[in-house]
């Protein structure tokens, strides 16, 4: 499973929609339920997912679909 799906599964089951409704344009702006107590719960839930630990100015900035994948390349570049 790709990081993009994998993304979309986490916010999908954190704030209780359907994975089909999840998209990569996907926003705390446009998806019922991705409120602040779901923004904590996706990055919780990423960060253990993925072995990641984002600073805590970062994570309130990760807010969309987008912008967690993109992290996510970003802390696989720095690994490597």
């Amino acid at each position: 499973m790709d990081t993009l799906e994998r993304v979309r599964e986490i916010i999908a089951d954190v704030t209780q929609n359907s994975v089909e409704h999840i998209t990569e344009r996907s926003a705390a702006t446009n998806v019922d339920g991705w409120d602040d107590t779901a923004q904590m719960s996706i990055i919780a839930a990423i960060e253990m997912d993925f072995g990641v630990l984002f600073p805590e100015r970062e994570a309130t900035t990760l807010n969309s679909v987008r912008k967690i994948v993109l992290a996510l390349r970003d802390q696989e570049e720095l690994a490597a």
